[in-house]
């Protein structure tokens, strides 16, 4: 179809003159679409040509594939490189090759004198046309040949000749041969004709060739957009459909889970008021049940009583039952030892003196006068003897009863003090402090603070909580020293984290002059309690026992810290559940600067517990300078006060006393009891603890790696003194 439309073209060629330039060039013009029969033709099966006015007037003829369907894919309108609008259907290629065109055009028309009448009158005839003007009939009569062939008739039964009446309209129809037309052959002119046409031809062909190519991509690509606009439209759709159900589920779980919270907050509210309410019962029956058991024990271990002296009343112990039996009992084995020592003496008595004749008879009873055979006074003397050895172990198991039930006695006076500070605290009616935490039943009291045994609704674990209380009385530099010194125990104590060292876990305002702090709870009670329930432990407990808290103050001074407890007491030293060793309250703790190799001022003097603060920190004249050895001289005390059952100094004495009588200063030697025996190890790690000069005196990391502490099995054979000091451990 192509190779005849050139046929065509080169048939219009040689038809032309040179004179007609001009339109040679609207013939190049219109020829850049070539004609196409794929998606060109309207409703009635007819080829259309859009026309299109230009901006410099000329028209540009198209070949369009008519308006595309509802759905399809493709632009509505595109922009033409002179700014007109191309309707649906036109090519770029077609748009592009126009404007090259149109500016070869203008070039051969200022170029060219002979064609200048041509080009005005075609100019002219251009003009006229509208944009609104028909669209003309196909160039080709391949392009609608049924139209071709009814105007080629026509125009044959009308005798339209050259050589006709009236001038012929020098119009391009005219030149177009049509198919099958044989009765008029096309006019191929002269030599210069053809010449024209041969140079004409070989763009005219390229541009068919590259516009067919450049029609049918687009056509592919159309068909591909169009097919790829369906498929998206479809996902797009099924994707709606998808965000809607979506969509619908976002809704029905966040309803969901909106009920769902409603349920669990109800919930926990519940559990939460079914805690509290068990909780409370619970410590409420265990008030009465020690109350009772209290009540029980009163008669047999002895009450509290009120004595009136003068104007004075004072609170006196009055012993039970079972103090006054055993004490009885006591009385009795002492009155019958004294009767034998009596009667042993009067029977000594009766022994003949020396240079007098011994008695004639043996075994005849006698009063005090009677002299006695000394083979008598032997068997006599045996007797006494056995006897006083049986009422001694007798007397001994009484003292050992009497001994458990102090025990026991002290117990129950620790109690009794307990549940009357429970009375008197505002607290004792199960209140929930920081909407968190539900107190139950005091573990003690102090100077200034009450510690509770209490429950965390939030952890939901068993905790302590230690309640500080500033007095009324006290003035206002004395508060705000109290509360600085608890601010700084805080930021000590919270950044601590050790098995041997008790957690704190918060830290909460209850009003203006109460607060309170979060703590693990021990329920092994403390080892002041434990000493004073065992009296003397054995060697091997109480090794165990310093070796935890060793341990706990080597990691409180381990760079980068270094902190002194400087209250470091029985009391202090807790137990838990397992029986472990844990050091708590550092409100008197020192924090050691980076950099104080020699240690710190103290500031605190008369603060601390006497009986266990080395002699430095009781030098009024100076200000000494303390570091972690002040804490090994506390451990040396509590070590040997758990061999011996007391303290190496001030035992007995008050702090009061022991600061008047300036016993610590004082304290330059230590001295071991014979009973119970102990190995030198330990006395040796108890003497340099004990060192009165700190520089003679352990620090934390040297008293922890003593010899005393360790607690690998040793070889046998390993010699004489190892061997001895194992013994002595056994």
């Amino acid at each position: 179809m192509e190779a005849a439309l050139f046929d065509e073209v080169k048939a219009v060629l040689g038809n032309l003159g040179s004179s007609n330039e001009a339109r040679i060039a609207l013939l190049e013009k219109r020829l850049t679409v070539p004609p196409s029969p794929v998606n060109s033709t309207d409703t009635s099966g007819h080829r259309r040509v859009k026309v299109s006015a230009q901006p410099n007037g000329n028209s540009m003829h198209s070949i369009g594939s008519g308006a595309f369907p509802q759905n399809s894919v493709g632009p509505s309108s595109m922009t033409t490189p002179q700014g007109s609008m191309m309707e649906p259907g036109l090519s770029r290629d077609c748009v592009a090759e126009t404007a090259v065109e149109q500016a070869a055009k203008k070039r051969r028309l200022a170029g060219s004198s002979a064609a200048g009448g041509g080009a005005a009158a075609f100019k002219q005839r251009e003009s006229s046309t509208t944009p609104t003007a028909p669209i003309r009939p196909s160039l080709s009569p391949y392009l609608n040949g049924q139209e071709a062939q009814h105007t080629a008739h026509k125009n044959h039964t009308a005798g339209s000749t050259p050589g006709s009446k009236g001038k012929q309209k020098n119009t391009i129809n005219r030149y177009l041969v049509q198919t099958g037309d044989t009765s008029n052959p096309p006019f191929t002119g002269g030599k210069e004709h053809q010449q024209a046409a041969a140079v004409a031809a070989p763009a005219a062909s390229k541009q068919l060739q590259l516009g067919g190519g450049s029609t049918k991509a687009l056509e592919k690509e159309c068909r591909y957009l169009r097919e790829s606009h369906r498929q998206q439209q479809s996902e797009l759709q099924r994707s709606q459909e998808n965000c809607a159900i979506l969509e619908l589920s976002v809704q029905r779980l966040e309803k969901e889970a909106s009920e769902a919270r409603q349920r669990n907050s109800a919930r926990d509210k519940s559990i939460r008021e079914a805690i509290l309410q068990l909780a409370s019962e619970n410590a409420r029956q265990e008030r009465e049940l020690t109350l009772h058991k209290l009540q029980q024990e009163a008669p047999r271990l002895g009450s509290l009583s009120v004595r009136r002296r003068g104007i004075d009343v004072q609170e006196v112990w009055e012993d039970g039952n079972a103090f006054k039996e055993l004490q009885s009992k006591l009385n009795a084995v002492g009155e019958i030892r004294e009767a034998i020592e009596v009667a042993r003496k009067a029977c000594k008595r009766r022994l003949p003196l020396p240079g007098q004749p011994l008695p004639a008879d043996r075994n005849v009873g006698g009063g005090d006068s009677t002299p006695m055979h000394p083979d008598d006074w032997v068997v006599q003397e045996e007797v006494y003897k056995t006897r006083l050895a049986a009422l001694k172990r007798e007397e001994d198991t009484l003292r050992a009863d009497l001994a458990r039930l102090e025990i026991e006695k002290s117990a129950h006076v620790r109690e009794l003090k307990r549940l009357r500070d429970e009375e008197g605290s505002r607290f004792n009616d199960f209140p929930v402090l920081h909407n968190r935490y539900l107190l139950l039943n005091m573990l003690g009291r102090g100077g200034f603070s009450e510690v509770y045994r209490a429950y965390d609704l939030v952890a939901l674990r068993p905790v302590a909580v230690k309640i500080h209380q500033l007095s009324s009385q006290w003035s206002e530099a004395k508060k705000a020293s109290y509360v600085k010194h608890s601010v700084r125990e805080y930021h000590i104590h919270r950044a601590l984290n050790h098995p041997r060292i008790v957690h704190l876990l918060d830290i909460f305002e209850i009003d203006n002059n109460t607060f309170a702090t979060v703590l693990d709870l021990c329920t092994g009670g403390d080892l002041e309690a434990y000493t004073k329930d065992h009296e003397v432990l054995p060697e091997r407990e109480a090794r165990a026992i310093t070796a935890q808290v060793m341990s706990g103050l080597s990691y409180l001074n381990t760079k980068p810290r270094s902190i002194i407890h400087y209250d470091l007491k029985p009391a202090n030293i807790l137990f838990d559940s397992n029986g472990e060793c844990k050091i708590t309250d550092f409100g008197l703790s020192k924090v050691v600067e980076e950099g104080h190799t020699q240690g710190m001022e103290l500031t605190s003097q008369g603060a601390g517990t006497y009986w266990y603060l080395p002699p430095e920190c009781f030098d009024v004249k100076t200000t000494p300078l303390i570091s972690n050895k002040v804490d090994v001289w506390s451990v040396g005390v509590i070590l040997y006060q758990m061999l011996y059952g007391k303290r190496p100094f001030g035992h007995g004495q008050s702090q009061e006393q022991i600061l008047r009588n300036e016993v610590m200063l004082n304290a330059r030697e230590v001295a071991f009891p014979a009973r119970p025996s102990v190995s030198a190890d330990c006395k040796d790690f108890i003497r340099k603890c004990l060192a009165y000069h700190q520089d003679e005196r352990l620090d934390v990391h040297a008293a922890a790696g003593h010899p005393f502490l360790n607690f690998k099995k040793e070889k046998r054979g390993s010699g004489v003194g190892s061997g001895a000091a194992a013994s002595n451990r056994e």
